[in-house]
Parts: C-alpha cells; sequence; structure tokens
C-alpha cells in the first residue's frame, strides 16, 4: 500500500526520526533506489543505491548532501528537510520545534483497544488503536492476516523444495512456533525482527542477499543494523482491520506467503514481493 501523504520532516524530534520520515518519503516517490539513482544522476548528482540503503539503515543523521540530493531525486522540495536536520544535528540544545497543533495531536494514539476478529467460525484478538501508533519494543507473534481461522504463525522452518536447509521464515502452528520473536525499534515505526533463539542465540530477520526485487526469502543471521534487516510497520485496515504491512527498508516492497491468499498450508516461506494490498501480505501482531 503506498504512502499518500508526504513526509513531514519538520515533525522529527530525533535522529532516527527523521531517517524514517526519509523512508517514508521515498516509499511516497514509488521509486527503487536504482530510480533514485537515475534522478540524481539527470540533475547532475551522484546518488550511489549502496549508499543510500546504508544511510537509510541507520538512526543516525545522514549528511546533509546527501539529504539535498535524496530528497531532490524523490521529487520534494529538500529545503525544509536540510532545515530540519540541520535542527537535530544541533543537538538537545537547539530551539525546540513548535509543539504540535490541537488538530495533530489528534492524529497520535488516544486508546489501546483490543477487538476480536470473527472469521470462519474462529476469534482472534489482535491489537487496534484508533490512531495506531508505533508498536513498542516487545515480543510477539506475527501471524499472516489471510488465514486468521488456521493460527498460524511466522516462524522458523526450511524450504519445501528441500534446496537448503538453512533456517527460513515460513508460517507455522501458532501453539509450537520457535524462535521468539521480538520487535525491537529502531525508529519511528521501524523495527528490526530479532529471532531470539534458547541455544543459538539473537539472529535478525533478514532479506536474503539484500535482494531489491521479488523472490526473495527471509532467513536470521548476525544482526548489523543493515538497511535489509530492518522493516517498516505500516498500519493498514483493510482488507483486515488492525494489520500491518511488513516492508523491508531496503526495498520498500511487502513481505508476503510464497504462493500467495491461496497458500494456506503450514510451511509456506515468507517472501519479499511487490505490494498488492491482499490479505497475504498483511500481518496481525498479537503479544506473545
Amino acid at each position: 500500500m503506498p504512502v499518500t501523504l508526504e513526509p513531514r520532516p519538520e515533525e522529527a524530534s530525533t535522529p532516527a526520526e527523521f531517517v524514517a520520515a526519509l523512508n517514508r518519503l521515498r516509499l511516497w516517490s514509488g521509486l527503487t533506489y536504482r530510480q533514485l539513482e537515475g534522478k540524481a544522476a539527470a540533475a547532475g548528482d551522484v546518488l550511489p543505491p549502496s549508499t543510500t540503503a546504508t544511510a537509510l539503515g541507520r538512526t543516525t543523521l545522514p549528511r546533509e548532501q546527501l539529504v539535498e540530493t535524496f530528497v531532490k531525486a524523490c521529487g520534494a522540495d529538500p529545503e525544509n528537510w536540510v532545515a530540519a536536520r540541520k535542527r537535530l544535528a544541533m543537538g538537545p540544545d537547539a530551539a525546540a520545534p513548535e509543539p504540535p497543533s490541537r488538530e495533530r495531536r489528534r492524529l497520535w494514539p488516544l486508546l489501546l483497544a483490543a477487538v476480536v476478529l470473527v472469521a470462519a467460525g474462529a476469534v482472534t484478538t489482535v491489537l487496534l488503536l484508533g490512531e495506531r501508533g508505533p508498536l513498542e519494543t516487545g515480543f510477539y507473534h506475527l501471524k499472516p492476516a489471510h488465514i486468521p481461522d488456521r493460527n498460524l504463525c511466522f516462524g522458523e522452518g526450511r524450504e519445501r523444495n528441500g534446496r537448503t536447509d538453512r533456517p527460513l521464515a515460513v508460517q507455522r502452528p501458532c501453539a509450537d512456533v520457535v524462535p521468539a520473536t521480538k520487535l525491537v525499534a529502531v525508529g519511528t515505526g521501524v523495527y528490526e525482527v530479532q529471532w531470539h533463539h534458547p541455544q543459538i542465540g539473537i539472529g535478525c530477520l533478514s532479506v536474503d542477499d539484500a535482494a531489491l526485487g521479488d523472490g526473495a526469502l527471509l532467513s536470521p543471521h548476525d544482526c548489523t543494523g543493515a538497511a535489509h534487516q530492518r522493516f517498516l510497520l505500516d498500519p493498514v485496515d483493510i482488507p483486515v482491520p488492525g494489520g500491518f504491512l511488513l516492508r523491508p527498508v531496503h526495498s520498500g516492497l511487502c513481505v508476503g506467503v510464497l504462493g500467495g491468499f491461496a497458500e494456506v498450508s503450514p510451511g509456506a516461506e515468507a517472501v519479499q514481493t511487490p505490494c498488492t494490498g491482499k490479505a497475504d501480505q498483511e500481518v496481525l501482531v498479537e503479544p506473545a
């Protein structure tokens, strides 16, 4: 699901929030890193995809020149973005931005309520906020939203075709799902998806080979803070209320189920794929 409103850099109060806004600006532009490189080159600027991916995968302020070039390539006015970066670079002693207006304050989450979804005779409790804000760091179950009646969660499995025997993210029964999944906030709406294994330790769910295109699977690796190990959790209520899109920061695509909407069986792999707006690319996030 595309970002329809241009992000507002003046709302960022920390470097991490500023970087998250830059990530949303790229999603708003609808451009890939390669396309942004081309836009920059046409304007006489240099914007290597690897540099952009690295900058957008961190929680520290990118260089001012990079911000200006990136924002212009996205089709936005860089003036406000550069001004916001300068304000944040001055640190906590800088003049505080204007407090949000009453109208903007109403956009922040006011109520956390549990709602019950009834699907095929089964009841699933999910988190729903009137205006949902970011999830707090903690342990959760990530449940593919297109099969709420089957009580499947993303956890560790193997490729069904036997091509490799490495651990991968697959949908499997929630009752015996392993390892424990922890969402760790690294910016506003940006998370590491950590797997806490009792024997192996902690690994971060990563898009294979930092691939930018369709079909890449997700597997755990040592946590490095790279952009392909970070995910945007975008709240959506269509087609399933109370869900989220899980979007790799480096690609802006969506995480869905290999086989698509019709794939309801345990063992189906999680896969990076272009966003379709269908329920197989939506996850329900429940406290573990």
